[in-house]
């Protein structure tokens, strides 16, 4: 069951079809982007490192200072497809402020 402090974050979807394990990448990526810090340490209670890190390395729709902070906080090694020079010029597109 997803906890409750979840549902403003999880706005846009029906929150009680979604499921932890099914729905686990939108469910991190959306917390730990527009969560607060009781969310995120929930998130980190739920879900292994290993999935936090794999959301963090392969998802675009979290921002580049959410993508540096858990790379620093989970020791992420690997290149962060956010943090592409490519993206992140096409990210500056569209708002460029």
């Amino acid at each position: 069951m997803i906890p409750n402090e979840f549902r403003k974050y999880l706005w846009d979807s029906k929150f009680e079809s979604l499921d932890l394990h099914k729905n686990k990448r939108y469910i991190i990526s959306r917390i730990l982007e527009h969560g607060d810090l009781t969310t995120a340490k929930i998130i980190l209670n739920i879900y292994s490192h290993d999935d936090i890190a794999d959301v963090i390395i392969s998802s675009t729709d979290i921002s580049p200072r959410t993508a540096y902070f858990f790379k620093n906080y989970l020791n992420i090694k690997q290149p962060i497809k956010c943090l592409t020079m490519q993206l992140t010029k096409q990210q500056r597109k569209l708002w460029p402020y």
